[in-house]
């Protein structure tokens, strides 16, 4: 990148090479960064793999020593693939009544979506979705950063499952069991995440029985998921 030279012997020295100032390794990837925003890769499953890969990748027999759990898992994971084929709509208003009753004789008692409103982008409240059980409470407001408001906002600030198997122990934990006279034990909460695996809800399960590690594999495995099947935003969520 040499500019020019002063080949001058009126200076008496060697020749001066004037060159263009370099930008810093740090700075150049900075501005490549912030020019696109970063996102996970984008391949997606068909709704017709959706089935194999779930039972592939969550391995019912070796995670649940329960065959009527493993069974029961097994066919939410066909009713899951079923609704996938529908759509992203469909899927997020029928999901939680195929869980619910599959693992209604397991102590499921109340499962569903919380979500935050659009444009709510540093959510201040979750909204309860579609949802199967009695009533719950709704919104979920905040009260701060991760574990100061429950289960379901630590789930979506932190865009990771989470698992109680003491569900009072949460910090900030919110109990429903007043308005929906459930007595619940424990408690699974996943985020469901956008085509560029960022939140967009969560959902929310309150267990009166306790749940068993093959659970949390199995609902996790399930959303990730559902989410390389079918295109979740915030707009499916609302009421």
């Amino acid at each position: 990148d040499v500019c020019s030279s002063d080949l001058s012997e009126a200076r008496g020295g060697p020749p001066r090479i004037q060159r263009r100032p370099r930008r810093s390794s740090v700075r150049r990837i900075g501005e490549a960064l912030s020019a696109r925003r970063y996102s996970l890769p984008r391949a997606m499953l068909s709704a017709s793999e959706l089935l194999a890969f779930l039972r592939l990748n969550v391995s019912l027999d070796v995670v649940s020593s329960d065959p009527g759990r493993r069974a029961a898992l097994d066919r939410v994971f066909v009713g899951a693939a079923a609704l996938a084929e529908q759509g992203a709509a469909p899927t997020v208003a029928g999901l939680p009544s195929v869980i619910g009753e599959e693992m209604a004789p397991f102590g499921w008692a109340w499962n569903g979506f919380y979500a935050p409103l659009p444009g709510d982008e540093e959510p201040s409240a979750l909204h309860v979705s579609a949802a199967f059980g009695p009533p719950v409470c709704s919104p979920l407001e905040r009260g701060g950063g991760a574990l100061s408001s429950g289960m379901c906002f630590d789930g979506f600030l932190l865009n990771q499952t989470l698992c109680a198997f003491d569900a009072g122990a949460w910090p900030g934990y919110v109990s429903c069991d007043a308005a929906s006279g459930l007595g619940t034990v424990a408690g699974i909460v996943v985020p469901v995440r956008d085509a560029n695996g960022a939140p967009v809800a969560v959902w929310d399960l309150d267990s009166t029985e306790r749940i068993e590690p093959g659970d949390v594999r199995a609902m996790d495995v399930l959303f990730a998921s559902l989410a390389r099947t079918v295109a979740f935003d915030r707009a499916h969520f609302q009421r």
